[in-house]
């Protein structure tokens, strides 16, 4: 699959869990997801990205900075 359609749909998927407005755990606003996203996926991993639920989490614990 191409990264930039996987990368907007992990968006999405993050915004529907984190979003203040819609989210199921409303805790940040979508620029906030967007900009912990960007943290993530700069940052040094000892796995492989998936986009899946654990990057999810991941990307809860840098808003929660």
């Amino acid at each position: 699959m191409n990264f930039l359609i996987e990368l907007q749909n992990f968006i999405t998927y993050c915004n529907d869990f984190y979003n203040i407005e819609y989210g199921v755990y409303p805790i940040a606003t979508s620029e906030e997801i967007e900009n912990a996203i960007g943290e993530y996926l700069t940052s040094p991993h000892e796995v492989d990205i998936q986009f899946d639920s654990f990057d999810r989490e991941q990307v809860r614990e840098i808003i929660g900075r």
